[in-house]
């Protein structure tokens, strides 16, 4: 779904601008939530437009996406154009306040103008992809609404979102109550073979 704009486009020679103004905090359940940076898309590539649409024609339309979806875009535009000197990816934090928030959105706009810009990295299958070429996740607007089934996505992640940085503490903690466990098998046996060397005829026992 798209609107169509009598304007022009920036970058005529890609065809494509790209900017991210603003970002929405999604609360979710108990004290879950994430945030979705809003990516504007100007653009007269075909691949955006309908049928019924001019060559000329230019459409906008925006997409919502977060943090791990805009970083996992950045990874594999990383290593399929290494050329590209792509500039700095924001850093992953524990816990995101709003000066990180804020900080993000305005690197995500440099990051998504520089690709714009870019011939190779602006008609990358990759990007296509991720601006709703393949999927239905563009909306207008007007307040489209998404499909239910990527908000029931959405919550399913939405816990995940703040933590999933830093998995290594559970992963460590889950090793050591391993080793725990075994050690306390292990302990038991220890006692039973004592027990069996104390008392040769199973007295003690029955």
């Amino acid at each position: 779904a798209c609107i169509f704009f009598p304007r022009q486009i920036q970058n005529t020679h890609t065809g494509l601008d790209l900017s991210v103004p603003e970002y929405q905090e999604i609360r979710g359940k108990m004290m879950s939530g994430h945030v979705e940076y809003h990516i504007v898309v100007v653009t007269r590539l075909a691949a955006f437009k309908s049928a019924k649409h001019k060559p000329e024609d230019v459409v906008q339309f925006m997409v919502s996406k977060k943090y791990s979806e805009i970083e996992e875009l950045y990874q594999k535009l990383a290593a399929r154009y290494p050329q590209a000197s792509l500039p700095l990816l924001p850093r992953k934090v524990l816990f995101v306040g709003e000066s990180d928030i804020c900080e993000r959105r305005a690197m995500f706009n440099d990051i998504m103008k520089f690709i714009s810009k870019d011939e190779d990295l602006a008609t990358s299958p990759e990007l296509l992809e991720f601006l709703g070429t393949k999927s239905t996740s563009a909306i207008d607007f007007k307040g489209k609404n998404i499909p239910d089934v990527k908000e029931k996505e959405d919550e399913e992640n939405e816990a995940l979102d703040f933590f999933k940085e830093d998995k290594t503490p559970d992963l460590i903690s889950q090793l050591s109550s391993v080793e725990n466990t075994k050690k306390g098998e292990k302990k038991e046996e220890e006692e039973e073979e004592e027990e069996e060397d104390l008392d040769p005829l199973g007295i003690i026992r029955y």
